[in-house]
């Protein structure tokens, strides 16, 4: 499908729509990083990060496909980066609920070995899939399956299901871009997976605000 393009103050410029939904994607990361900072824990340290980190890539991510015209691949490259090493704080995020996860050490490295490898592979190859799949093997191992071993374990981690949720809505993503499914000009695949990672998100959100509250509650209860 033909991206959208046009002209404005003289510049040539592409795919707004991408523009907005990466913008409003950051709008909640930076929501999310203020609120959560209400709730003093481990987890909430690296999913902030994660939350600050993802909404910077994703103002870069924008202005990358708007400006693509101008900066090529390269302008795409701090977005495929800084979304790589907000991935990375979500799995180091899930190795962090105390007195519940109780991680083995090759669990943290894997996440950055996994995190240089495939952010690497698509810096080198200008292929963005290598960062798809990265998001992919994050939050389905870490935010989905582990989630729901921790919620097998036990019934602290109850607040684990808004995670399970989040990556059950994500799935459908990877098909989207996989297959190329683009309903219309203005909705294509990328912005299909940009509005299913929106909810993605806020999902994520709810599950840590309930592990803040309930951490509150067991420091108020000695």
């Amino acid at each position: 499908m033909e991206l959208i393009q046009f002209d404005f103050l003289g510049l040539h410029l592409q795919e707004p729509m991408a523009l907005l939904f990466n913008w409003v994607i950051a709008g909640f990361c930076f929501y999310a990083f203020k609120k959560l900072g209400e709730f003093r824990n481990e987890a909430n340290f690296y999913w902030r990060l994660f939350y600050l980190t993802f909404g910077i890539s994703t103002v870069f991510g924008g202005l990358g496909h708007l400006f693509f015209q101008y900066t090529g691949f390269p302008g795409k490259y701090p977005c495929w980066i800084l979304g790589c090493v907000a991935n990375g704080f979500a799995a180091m995020g899930m190795l962090h609920f105390k007195g519940i996860s109780e991680p083995k050490k090759i669990a943290f490295q894997l996440i950055w070995i996994k995190c240089v490898i495939l952010c690497s592979a698509s810096i080198l190859t200008n292929k963005f899939i290598f960062v798809a799949v990265d998001a992919i093997v994050t939050y389905i191992g870490y935010t989905g399956v582990y989630a729901y071993i921790l919620m097998k374990r036990t019934e602290k981690a109850a607040f684990l299901k808004n995670m399970i949720i989040a990556v059950v809505i994500l799935t459908p993503s990877a098909f989207i871009f996989g297959l190329k499914i683009n309903i219309h000009q203005w909705l294509n695949k990328d912005d299909l997976s940009h509005l299913l990672m929106i909810v993605t998100i806020y999902y994520f959100y709810r599950g840590l605000k309930e592990w803040g509250k309930q951490n509150a509650l067991q420091a108020e209860n000695g």
